[in-house]
């Protein structure tokens, strides 16, 4: 069994190649060997197309626009490098980048888009040498070739994480080193530990403070952040499971110079489990992950420093996902599903917006198609039903710290809606 490092926002995780190819384990894993191998350089490269669509039952009290409706076009591209240069050192470069197009046609604040993404470059070099525990260094970059700045309705686009891929078009220079140790304990155990930090460079945004003038800017420089990683991976026989835990710290992000806000400390839980049942039943996955954040401090009004607020605007975020697939020759097919549960409303530091409470269904069909060793294509298709809290506090209401007040349950709409998501890709590897 090979394993390799994915960076993943100044966090280092360690995953079969096979889950990191997308592509099924067919075969019983190999003892984990303290020395690997001599291995020829490998190339993948991976794209897909995916579109959402949605629609929800949101009509505010002045009747100023209808339900809200949008869509998005989502066309990733990965490269990936990897090999040994020399004896007992492997080497992994990896790029990822994009196009999408976004459109919030709500009535009265529609929108459109259509841009590169930003590009994510990492290396990671692992050193093999040693018997019992493998270092390794990776550094990640974020490279602004998005838009960050979305000027007049374009600023409309700015849509539910929860509904679609991006909702954030660009942000600026982010620099993420990495550092880590990897223990093979025994030929089906490995142990991952790691600490990365990730400086975020400074960017324009439309500003928010004068929704009066949509064209004036403002100068947004993001918090930086520093994450600790635990990973521990078993496989035996049919079975594999990982865990992963992280814990991440980040400094205050400023908005023209002001310190404006400052996100409570992260921790979060991953578990990852398959079980492949014969070659005829096929392979069962099951993901689960629990998130919780710390209070925030907030730039309170009338103060000119952070204050820790009165009550953690924060959320818990549960997700289970399941999937199943059956081989049908050398096409593997199955359904999926997934459920998200938010508790109340929660800062999404990534995107710089707060996101609301909700429960999310998702149900559908999922398929792969390997006509070679080196090709496979793989295709999705799932149904999404979202619904928000009706009652978002038991007092009636809300704390809200910028207000210093309760607001009332009537001001925080439930918001119901529905929508699909599909893909279809292809992933070669050389």
């Amino acid at each position: 069994m090979k394993w390799v490092f994915v960076v993943l926002g100044g966090m280092v995780a360690a995953v079969s190649a096979a889950a990191a190819s997308d592509e099924p384990n067919d075969s019983a894993p190999e003892a984990m060997a303290q020395q690997t191998p001599p291995q020829q350089w490998t190339t993948i490269f991976s794209t897909e197309t995916r579109y959402f669509s949605w629609h929800n039952n949101f009509v505010p009290a002045d009747g100023s626009t209808g339900p809200g409706k949008g869509s998005e076009v989502y066309v990733p591209i990965a490269a990936q490098l990897s090999g040994k240069p020399i004896e007992n050192l492997s080497l992994e470069i990896t790029a990822r980048g994009g196009w999408v197009k976004a459109v919030q046609s709500t009535t009265g604040r529609s929108g459109e888009v259509q841009t590169a993404t930003d590009t994510v470059a990492s290396a990671t070099v692992t050193y093999l040498g040693w018997q019992g525990v493998q270092p390794f260094a990776a550094l990640s970059t974020n490279l602004p070739t998005g838009k960050s700045v979305l000027l007049g309705t374009a600023a409309n686009v700015r849509m539910d994480p929860d509904l679609v891929d991006i909702t954030t078009f660009g942000e600026g220079f982010n620099l993420g080193p990495t550092f880590g140790f990897n223990f093979p304990i025994s030929g089906s155990l490995l142990v991952t530990t790691s600490v990365g930090y990730t400086w975020r460079g400074r960017f324009d945004q439309e500003s928010t403070t004068d929704p009066l003038s949509p064209f004036q800017t403002s100068t947004v420089n993001p918090g930086d952040n520093l994450t600790g990683t635990v990973a521990v991976n078993y496989q035996t026989g049919p079975f594999a499971v990982g865990l992963t835990g992280s814990i991440t710290w980040e400094t205050p992000t400023t908005v023209d110079e002001t310190q404006s806000f400052k996100p409570g400390k992260r921790f979060l839980m991953a578990l990852q489990s398959s079980y492949k049942w014969s070659e005829t039943l096929g392979t069962t996955t099951l993901s689960v992950s629990a998130a919780h954040s710390n209070r925030n401090a907030v730039l309170l009004p009338n103060v000119n420093s952070l204050a820790i607020e009165t009550l953690n605007s924060n959320s818990n975020v549960y997700r289970v996902g399941l999937q199943h697939l059956v081989p049908v020759g050398d096409l593997q097919v199955g359904p999926t599903g997934s459920v998200l549960y938010r508790d109340h409303n929660g800062y999404n530091s990534a995107t710089l917006q707060f996101v609301p409470q909700k429960i999310r269904w998702a149900a559908g069909l999922q398929t792969q198609y390997a006509p070679s060793a080196a090709i496979t294509f793989n295709a999705r298709v799932e149904g999404v039903w979202t619904h928000e809290n009706e009652n978002p506090a038991a007092n009636g209401g809300k704390f809200d710290d910028l207000f210093g007040a309760i607001l009332p349950a009537a001001t925080v709409p439930a918001i119901s809606g529905t929508g699909w998501q599909s893909s279809i890709g292809i992933n070669v590897k050389l």
